[in-house]
């Protein structure tokens, strides 16, 4: 509508203009330079002012312009010189506002696309060694630790009473041994001298040995309860990440009881299944890109590192371990990704935004500008990367076509480049 008063101005100032040029001298309105020519001749110069020698005549009844308009330029009121610009001007009424870009060449990627869970590296499950009431939680869940790191502490009250009595039972048997080889040693010189009889001498040799195994008994019972006291500090048994407690101060713990899980997040692992046929073009080491819906825009740089050598008989699938490293700790295991492998590359390809193709009964099209006019052109695709894919037919490069704006073009339709 804004267009259209636009035109409607611009019409009405010129035919003011026009009006006040046929003010000149003559009897009856007529302008002096169309005085003296024959009717037929001006009449078609009125009809056509397009060209002045009318070689090109413009058909004005056609023309889609207000019929104000149409009779101005019938009657010659509008100079010719202005019959062009008016036409265009009234014309851009219907064009549509578009985008262009042109057709380009770049390299493209080849992907293989698969989708998988994140996984941790290795899990770990923390057990109890005893069977005791739980005095204190060291370390709670998220937490990262180290290896030998103490996670819990249990109620060590009874093994200390008998750790300590297992020490004074070691410094006992001590005593006696060095006193049963004190005598054993005097013995053997008294032998010699055939001071004392020889059942004498084999009984305190008895003696002696008896000494010696108490000792070693004593000092068994003694590292067992010292190790025994040290279950009583529950440690972590590699590094990682606590994700899972499951015990409460005060409660009991019985041998053998699980009570923490730890987990390896450096790497993290996807374990994809992969068709066969796109695995045998897989490699140890080639990259891949990690992505997910929960964190878009962003892309973790991950590597192949295992491919299971054995093919799945009822799936046909071959298993492929994906590694990511994710410092940041974004990624985290649970999490369902697109990871995307790196499988060949295609240099120097005509490319176009994905936007610009438009899909019918299974063909692509797109819409080529020419001197802001559209027109439909089917083209064949290839690679298709991110927001960009191949042109393999249809398109040359440098050719202009619609990117912003393709919803509801049709053949020939006028438009206007916004960008």
């Amino acid at each position: 509508m804004r267009k259209i008063l636009t035109i409607m101005l611009t019409v009405a100032v010129v035919l003011a203009f026009g009006c006040g040029k046929s003010e000149a001298p003559g009897t009856d309105g007529e302008s002096p330079q169309n005085q003296g020519v024959p009717a037929k001749k001006n009449a078609d110069s009125q009809r056509n002012p397009g060209r002045k020698d009318g070689s090109q005549r413009v058909d004005v009844d056609t023309l889609d312009i207000p019929d104000q308009l149409k009779a101005a330029i019938k009657s010659g009121r509008i100079p010719p010189e202005r019959v062009r610009e008016i036409i265009a001007q009234a014309s851009e009424g219907d064009a549509k506002p578009v985008n262009v870009e042109a057709v380009k060449r770049e390299s493209l990627n080849s992907y293989l696309i698969i989708n998988g869970i994140v996984e941790p590296e290795r899990t770990v499950e923390i057990f109890s060694r005893l069977s005791a009431y739980v005095k204190e939680i060291v370390k709670e869940e998220g937490a990262l630790v180290r290896e030998n790191d103490v996670l819990a502490m249990l109620d060590d009250t009874e093994i200390r009473i008998s750790h300590e009595q297992a020490k004074i039972a070691l410094e006992q048997a001590k005593l006696s041994l060095e006193e049963a080889e004190q005598n054993y040693t005097r013995n053997q010189e008294l032998i010699k001298r055939e001071m004392i009889s020889e059942q004498e001498f084999q009984t305190q040799e008895a003696v002696f040995k008896q000494r010696q195994l108490d000792y070693k008994d004593s000092q068994e019972a003694f590292k067992n309860l010292e190790l025994q006291l040290n279950w009583t500090k529950i440690r972590s048994l590699s590094d990682g990440y606590i994700t899972e407690r499951l015990i409460e101060v005060g409660s009991r713990v019985n041998a053998n009881q699980q009570v923490y899980t730890i987990e390896d997040f450096s790497p993290l692992l996807i374990r994809v299944y992969v068709p066969t046929s796109d695995a045998i073009k897989l490699k140890t080491g080639m990259t891949a890109e990690v992505t997910t819906d929960i964190i878009p825009g962003r892309i973790f740089q991950g590597k192949v590192k295992l491919i299971n050598p054995r093919i799945d008989v009822q799936t046909g699938t071959v298993k492929v371990t994906v590694e990511v490293y994710d410092k940041t700790l974004s990624v985290k295991p649970g999490m369902f990704v697109e990871v995307r492998i790196v499988v060949g590359q295609k240099e120097d390809v005509l490319v176009i935004p994905r936007k610009a193709v438009l899909y019918k009964q299974n063909l692509t099209h797109v819409f080529v500008i020419q001197q802001n006019q559209v027109s439909q052109r089917q083209v064949e695709l290839g690679l298709t990367e991110e927001d960009m894919v191949e042109i393999t037919g249809g398109l040359e490069e440098g050719e202009e076509i619609i990117t912003v704006g393709v919803e509801g073009l049709k053949e020939g339709q006028r438009v206007k480049v916004l960008q």
